[in-house]
């Protein structure tokens, strides 16, 4: 057996290991769940619900034209470090034609790894008590890299004169006076939780690469401390260890997939004659496929085909920002770009797609530090567009998840759709305006009725009549708070919709 099939098997033993040792308090409701439940646990935040805006740096490391699109899409958190430095970036703002009530700065010292606030930047965490909070996870060491195997150890990118690792206390500092500035209280997390390294769906799952392991062990936390601590801080009860793909590289989990719903999830595919083809696609065939959603399904799969650019590097299409109701992605200047764009607009379907090159040639202000770190192209394959952004949700979002019907259903069967609702900002819901839209495909009119509630005060149903076989169905959720929050699942509706067909 070679080196290659050994690693698989470790990989495939610690897969097992941690389903068994994380899931082993699963009750019924969760094994057979129609609905999502808190529960007495926390909850953070997926990618996609409600954001205020958007936290990058200045000086930049993103396009101006998607800085633009930031502030004029939502609101603009820039991290500055003094008032020259504000001031600059008002200067550069202001030619930009960005209007500045959709910018705030907030001050704060800035690191080696400052551009990367989606590494060091703050998780947002509704706790039990619907409170709004910022998880900060330990991020002291710069950029560890490491190979295939879940047990390689670990190399650091930045070395100091000495050989000695380069710290990065700064900006694992820098979520404190972000909170303060934006009234936040802060959750400290003991754990490295490294942005990049984690995705989440907002239904207590995570996914990460094996790396996230070795930096906590790094750090002192072994697996199963970290996987404990995820749960009892995060609300993370299933926790997802996914294979490294790169044969060496930080293995940030941004860079191969993307969770772009509870059910979906986006994988890149490399050209079929790169090195990496078959480590991805075995990841797909033999660890992806086999997961299954908080509502006990299995998950929706897609591909984006990647290129390469740079040599044998693969473009990230991957590595983009999910806002709201817009994709951000990053685009490398080679022909495959169009098609990554079509391939985002066919997955989210009502969304808005944007895509942004970034040669520093054609920016109108980039710093020498800039210019050095990335020379010619300001995107690289392991650290682009949703590297260096985060959000900043918003803490009275309305929450909804829905547990859909599946895409085939009998004629005699019952077709009950099943949502939870949560209203963060605890000022109630509207009533008789949580309700399920209805109609049948080619029709243009949708048929209302309001949600019944069910036992848990967060817990929502309604059945749609049925009807002959070999009809389709499309339907969606609506929800208002008496705060002026309107929400919709899918995020997108009416423009997208969910569908059956009774058989």
């Amino acid at each position: 057996m070679n080196k290659m099939k050994l690693n698989y098997l470790n990989i495939l033993i610690l897969l097992f290991l941690f389903s068994c040792s994380n899931n082993s308090k699963k009750d019924s409701e969760t094994v057979e769940p129609n609905f999502y439940s808190q529960g007495l646990n926390n909850r953070t935040a997926a990618e996609w619900e409600p954001a205020l805006g958007t936290l990058v740096v200045w000086p930049l490391s993103i396009p101006h034209k998607l800085v633009i699109e930031l502030a004029n899409d939502n609101h603009l958190f820039t991290l500055v470090e003094n008032e020259d430095s504000r001031k600059e970036a008002e200067k550069w703002f202001s030619e930009w034609r960005i209007n500045p009530e959709n910018v705030t700065f907030i001050y704060a010292k800035q690191g080696v790894d400052a551009w990367w606030t989606r590494d060091w930047g703050p998780s947002a965490v509704f706790t039990n008590k619907n409170e709004y909070k910022l998880a900060d996870g330990k991020y002291i060491y710069s950029t560890p890299v490491t190979g295939l195997a879940c047990n390689d150890s670990l190399q650091f990118l930045y070395m100091d004169e000495n050989n000695k690792i380069e710290l990065t206390q700064i900006d694992d500092d820098a979520t404190i006076p972000l909170a303060k500035q934006l009234g936040f209280e802060i959750i400290n997390l003991p754990i490295n939780n490294t942005g990049g390294s984690v995705l989440t769906d907002g239904l207590g799952t995570a996914f990460s690469t094996c790396i996230i392991l070795n930096e906590n062990k790094h750090h002192g936390i072994d697996s199963e401390n970290f996987l404990q601590l995820n749960d009892s801080l995060l609300g993370f009860q299933r926790y997802n260890i996914i294979s490294n793909f790169e044969t060496n590289g930080i293995q940030h989990i941004d860079c191969l997939l993307k969770l772009i719903d509870e059910e979906t999830i986006l994988v890149a595919e490399p050209p079929s004659d790169h090195e990496l083809y078959n480590i991805y696609n075995e990841i797909v065939a033999k660890e992806l496929s086999i997961l299954k959603t908080p509502y006990n399904k299995p998950y929706k799969i897609l591909k984006i085909k990647t290129a390469r650019y740079k040599d044998e590097r693969l473009a990230a299409y991957t590595n983009s920002l999910i806002l709201n109701k817009v994709v951000y992605v990053p685009l490398f200047d080679i022909p495959q770009d169009s098609i990554a764009l079509k391939t985002w607009e066919d997955a989210m379907p009502g969304y808005e797609v944007k895509g942004f090159k970034f040669a520093l040639n054609d920016e109108p202000f980039v710093t020498e530090e800039l210019r050095k770190h990335y020379r010619a192209y300001g995107w690289n394959n392991g650290d682009a567009l949703h590297c260096r952004t985060r959000a900043i949700w918003n803490p009275e979002m309305l929450f909804i998840s829905v547990n859909k019907i599946k895409s085939e259903v009998d004629s005699n069967q019952k077709n009950k759709v099943y949502a939870t609702i949560i209203d963060y900002s605890k000022k109630g819901l509207v009533e008789n305006k949580s309700e399920l839209f209805w109609r049948l495909s080619g029709e243009i009119e949708w048929k209302t009725i309001t949600l019944s509630q069910a036992d848990n005060e967060n817990h929502f149903f309604a059945e749609i009549p049925n009807h002959n076989s070999g009809t389709n169905i499309e339907y969606y959720i609506s929800a208002v708070s008496n705060s002026g929050e309107k929400e919709t699942r899918p995020i997108t509706a009416p423009l997208a919709a969910y569908e059956f067909t009774i058989k």
